[in-house]
């Protein structure tokens, strides 16, 4: 009878551990460690654009190929606008639903509903299923359009004729590396990360138009050469333009939840929180990376990528399975988020946001230390390496501002691609600008570390580049006591305290007298 009775407790936990786990279905790609909980693999298809827009800048550029992915893309959520030659009819059974199998006759073309129509629509919205690569997508000047719905051929939806597109009704459009800025505005306005960044460059595409003017050759990059363009460009859409998106999918999934967005089928609604957490996650790492918690070190291109690179420079590869500490920790923080979306629990993703904006930070500032180091210290530095160390630095000073703006401009005037006197001040100047506000980042000597002479001397840095060491809790007591005690205070302490000085002169000065009083009062004789 007990051992029944221990049974059933433990098939009672099974039963609500399974519930409280997200169901991983084949579908659903696992992303360097990372189990997701819906299908998110045309989301991380978007490293394929960014990868093909490097391909087009190697060698001599192609810039205007390179501008054609970046703008219009090609790899990533491809869908068709299709205006139909005559309204939808039968909506009934569910023949219009969100996800209903659409197929064109006599084409390869095959795709699912991508909103839910009702009758009397007359344009749809296709998600392809089968392969349609247009938009900026030229490789050899050839894009792939064998699975593209086009304007002749009857159409079904769920089974049922809806008819024909209209002459010149068909639009193919994708997710873009450029619409992750362009669209930042109507997306994140509210979203905390989003606006100090916008405060800082005054303008809404901040990314956008850095990316831009290293594609065109503009602005801070006028006049400048290809490799110093090429590094502008290149890592400016990785590290910027889709940087802030992944926080953006991880703040979109806690308002999900907030306002109860559960249901997949709802038009307006961002799919799922669980959804949006797995869409920071492809966006974190795409899917060249493949499954392996150590991803694919000759093919990644985001921003995981850059985070196996760093950790390497900078001896903290220290993480699970060998991971970046970084990295691990921002998929085991993910992974924690997505658990508390399935459960409902919306603001324990609170904090577990905050954490992973401190983490994406690290690369960010390991690049900046990385390439002012090489301009600073090494003679054979090239311009790459001090474009490369303006794209670090752009990336992450708006934080770095918005916890001391003296500090920022100090490292923007020694690091930006168009500084008047790169690194004039000296890298230690700049490593200890950085340094004086980690703590306010969130963050520590030890989670940056220092920059190595080589991988195999984890306890030998370059000169000057030790990693500082963050101060004990006694020392930051002090420090912050009395930091945080202000200057009245201080002076009335100095008034109360001179007040006593004197107070206690006096009564040592009135009991001396009266002593002299007494013994001359004891040495008079009566007569």
């Amino acid at each position: 009878m007990q051992a029944c009775f221990q049974r059933s407790h433990a098939i009672v936990a099974l039963c609500i551990f399974l519930l409280a786990t997200p169901t991983v279905r084949a579908s659903d790609p696992v992303i360097v460690g990372y189990n997701s909980g819906s299908d998110v693999s045309q989301h991380s298809y978007i490293d394929l654009d960014q990868k093909e827009m490097e391909s087009y800048l190697s060698g001599t550029p192609n810039w205007q190929f390179a501008k054609n992915i970046y703008q219009l893309g090609g790899n990533s959520g491809g869908y068709a606008e299709i205006q139909l030659a005559l309204p939808l009819q039968n909506c009934n059974s569910g023949h219009c639903n969100k996800g209903v199998t659409v197929t064109q006759a006599g084409s390869a073309a095959t795709g699912t509903l991508k909103y839910t129509a009702t009758a009397g629509d007359s344009m749809i919205k296709v998600a392809y299923t089968s392969t349609c690569k247009e938009g900026g997508y030229t490789p050899n000047g050839n894009p792939i359009t064998s699975g593209c719905f086009t304007v002749s051929g009857a159409m079904t939806m769920n089974g049922n004729s809806i008819g024909t597109p209209s002459a010149n009704g068909v639009t193919n459009k994708y997710r873009t590396l450029q619409g992750f800025s362009t669209q930042a505005q109507a997306k994140m306005a509210m979203q905390e990360t989003y606006q100090i960044y916008r405060a800082y460059y005054g303008a809404y595409d901040y990314a956008n138009q850095y990316v831009l003017s290293a594609l065109d050759g503009t602005g801070g990059f006028s006049g400048l050469g290809d490799d110093e363009r090429i590094q502008g460009a290149k890592k400016g859409t990785a590290y910027m333009n889709v940087w802030m998106y992944v926080i953006h999918e991880i703040e979109d999934a806690i308002m999900d939840c907030e306002n109860n967005c559960l249901n997949p089928g709802l038009q307006d609604c961002n799919a799922d929180p669980v959804h949006a957490i797995d869409e920071a996650a492809a966006f974190f790492a795409g899917s060249l990376e493949g499954a392996s918690p150590t991803g694919n070190p000759d093919t990644g291109k985001l921003f995981f990528r850059l985070g196996e690179k760093r950790c390497a420079n900078f001896g903290t590869c220290t993480g699970s399975q060998g991971q970046a500490a970084a990295n691990s920790e921002i998929i085991a923080n993910l992974q924690k988020a997505q658990v508390e979306l399935v459960n409902g629990r919306c603001l324990n993703v609170v904090p577990l946001k905050k954490r992973i904006v401190e983490l994406l930070s690290i690369p960010l500032i390991q690049g900046s230390l990385r390439y002012s180091w090489r301009v600073a210290e090494d003679p054979s530095a090239t311009e790459k390496a001090r474009a490369e160390g303006a794209v670090f630095s752009a990336a992450i000073l708006p934080r770095v501002a918005a916890c001391n703006p003296d500090k920022a401009k100090l490292i923007s005037d020694s690091m930006k691609i168009d500084a008047a006197n790169p690194m004039g001040l000296g890298f230690t100047v700049v490593k200890e600008a950085f340094e004086s506000t980690y703590e306010c980042l969130g963050i520590t000597c030890e989670d940056i570390g220092g920059l190595i002479v080589s991988a195999t001397t984890l306890d030998e840095y370059k000169p000057k580049a030790a990693p500082c060491v963050t101060p004990g809790p006694e020392i930051q007591t002090i420090e912050t006591t009395k930091d945080q005690i202000p200057g009245w205070t201080i002076a009335v302490i100095i008034v109360i305290g001179v007040a006593l000085v004197f107070a206690c002169a006096t009564t040592a000065l009135f009991f001396s007298q009266a002593n002299k009083y007494k013994k001359m009062a004891v040495g008079v004789v009566p007569a």
